[in-house]
């Protein structure tokens, strides 16, 4: 049994933002960015909702809402109208929306705002998310996953969008801070998903979860008076090195369930004897055999990162990485961006295969998903050009 990826589609807003002219608004803040060449920042192109010179300004979080109600419901709204479109349905034939967004607070949820635009039927099913961060779109696919399970004849509507150029916080000169200024980046993801069947296309098998225990300080926002603070620690890629390989390897291989593990920074890890590098060949549901991995394009660090844990040829996040130089990390977002190049790339594949999906978040927390692909008769004829994210305006 399994749930399909009927359709899945993005939206980037208007305003683009190259690294050197990035470097070069930061360069106010953090001085010590002058002798950091573009080509050595490793980051790419950014979109962003409103001007530079506009975010760079501390605003009220009255306004602050204005804007994100603003810009989301653009946004969001663009890329469900689209998803739905290529799926072949329409608003009123979708029987649950999840929406996911860290960025921003709106009471009532943004899906409300959405309703009378795509034409949802007033008794859909509606699940706002908004405390799961990077790791929320993938946690939001995994719940479509399971309650089609339940009820397979329901469509579900799966959107996230983040604007997190709107939590700019000017007197913040945190290292936190400037990391989160040169990898995060604007931008919205929808997916459609139904219930399994014997067409061809992208299947979710199963997910799980991970809350790897102690790290709660870790990532995330931190609340204060003038909004949001992002919360960014140096040990993630630690902590990573150490979960993130028996957890992927319980997942696909169905081990028993894992120990507790002792609070981040104590003791020395423990690792496994190195992986193969990842295939791209036939074979069973374990890590070594995976065709295609779709991981959170959350930068350079947490490639190396999972690179490591995984012992993964640097080839094997070349979706990943292609997404980030093209338009960062959009945060809960990144998980369609990385489904929709992936779906590109799959629909010239004439033979089966199967990989991972992987979610990032606060916690620290991994959401995985297993993934297999079934091509069409004639899928050397169909494959999906990377489609074209025209930004959308205000």
């Amino acid at each position: 049994m399994g749930s399909s990826i009927l359709a899945v589609a993005t939206a980037v807003p208007e305003h683009r933002l190259e690294a050197a002219s990035a470097l070069a608004y930061l360069r106010r803040f953090w001085p010590q960015l002058e002798r950091l060449e573009a080509t050595d920042a490793g980051i790419g192109s950014r979109y962003i909702c409103e001007p530079v010179e506009k975010l760079l300004h501390a605003r009220g979080l009255s306004e602050l809402r204005s804007s994100y109600l603003t810009h989301a419901r653009q946004l969001a709204g663009r890329a469900a109208s689209e998803a739905l479109a290529e799926a072949g349905l329409r608003g009123a034939d979708v029987d649950m929306v999840v929406s996911v967004s860290c960025t921003g607070y709106l009471v009532p949820s943004l899906d409300v705002h959405l309703a009378g635009e795509l034409g949802l039927r007033p008794d859909v099913i509606r699940v706002p998310i908004t405390e799961l961060g990077c790791s929320g779109g993938a946690a939001a696919i995994a719940l479509a996953h399971r309650h089609l399970l339940a009820f397979p004849d329901h469509k579900v509507l799966v959107m996230a969008v983040e604007l997190p150029s709107l939590n700019f916080q000017p007197a913040d000169r945190s290292l936190d801070s400037l990391t989160a200024c040169l990898v995060f980046g604007d931008g919205a993801g929808v997916a459609v998903i139904g219930a399994a069947d014997d067409a061809p296309g992208l299947r979710i098998m199963k997910t799980a979860t991970h809350l790897v225990p102690g790290t709660q300080d870790l990532l995330g926002f931190d609340l204060r008076d003038g909004g949001f603070h992002v919360v960014l620690d140096r040990r993630l890629p630690r902590v990573l090195d150490r979960e993130l390989r028996p957890a992927v390897e319980r997942f696909m291989v169905g081990l028993a369930p894992p120990r507790p593990s002792p609070p981040c920074g104590e003791g020395d890890a423990k690792f496994a004897p190195p992986l193969p590098s990842l295939p791209y060949g036939e074979g069973d549901a374990n890590l070594g055999s995976l065709d295609f991995l779709a991981a959170h394009a959350g930068g350079p660090r947490i490639f190396d990162a999972i690179e490591s844990a995984l012992t993964l040829r640097p080839e094997a996040l070349e979706l990943s990485r292609e997404v980030f130089a093209a338009v960062g990390n959009t945060s809960s977002a990144s998980i369609f961006f990385i489904l929709e190049r992936l779906l590109g790339s799959l629909g010239a594949s004439a033979k089966p295969g199967h990989g991972l999906g992987l979610g990032l978040g606060p916690g620290i927390t991994l959401e995985l998903m297993h993934l297999a692909w079934t091509p069409s008769e004639n899928s050397r004829n169909e494959a999906r050009p990377i489609r074209e994210r025209l930004p959308v305006g205000g």
